[in-house]
């Protein structure tokens, strides 16, 4: 368990940089917008995804959803899939995650979605950049407020992304998916023999 945690924890994706590939500043390539401010329900027709929704590992996380009903305005910040969102806020300021799903949903306004130039950007791609240490550090240098972090438009489009062709970010992406599995598989170690565990103790007690 303790060596699948390690993996787990210590696990960041890592794209080797051509040196002759352009690097550009995020702005260039993607329009930041801003979500959408309402009180999130129990019920709705959308779901409303929030700062506290994105996971650790980028992605959406399944449990306390929150929902909202889509007005006309709501519509504006529905997501599609492969939407990118970013922190903007908060102790998670960066953070950046790809929705996956088809069912309706619309960011809040503590988040950013990024509105790509597909004809340069692999959406997937960039997620994947967001994971890495490079983006981590430039976050954190261009990260204004004291006790109140924000990671604003202004500064996330001065964001500078290494950009390959758009066959080569695939191909990244690829490969980079490939070892995400590994880690993934590890994640399930960890809760199978967790559950061993669990049950042998059960077990002991008489349970």
């Amino acid at each position: 368990i303790d060596g699948a945690k390690q993996v787990v924890e210590n696990y960041k994706p890592r794209i080797e940089i051509d040196p002759e590939w352009e690097m550009v500043e995020l702005g260039v390539v993607a329009k930041p917008q801003y979500g959408f401010t309402e009180r999130a329900k129990d019920e709705g027709d959308a779901r409303f995804i929030r700062i506290t929704d994105i996971g650790s590992d980028g992605k959406l996380i399944d449990t306390d959803q929150k929902y909202i009903n889509l007005t006309r305005e709501a519509e504006k910040c529905r997501l599609k899939r492969n939407d990118i969102l970013v922190a903007r806020t908060g102790a998670t300021y960066g953070k950046t995650m790809i929705y996956e799903d088809e069912y309706p949903a619309v960011f809040a306004s503590f988040l950013i979605r990024l509105q790509f130039d597909l004809t340069k950007v692999f959406p997937k791609y960039y997620w994947i950049f967001a994971q890495s240490e490079n983006y981590i550090t430039q976050a954190a240098s261009l990260m204004t407020g004291g006790g109140q972090p924000q990671f604003n438009g202004n500064a996330l489009v001065k964001i500078k992304l290494p950009l390959p062709p758009i066959e080569t970010q695939m191909q990244i992406v690829f490969q980079i998916e490939n070892e995400m599995e590994g880690v993934n598989t590890n994640k399930h170690l960890i809760k199978l023999f967790e559950d061993k565990i669990k049950d042998r103790i059960a077990k002991v007690w008489g349970e």
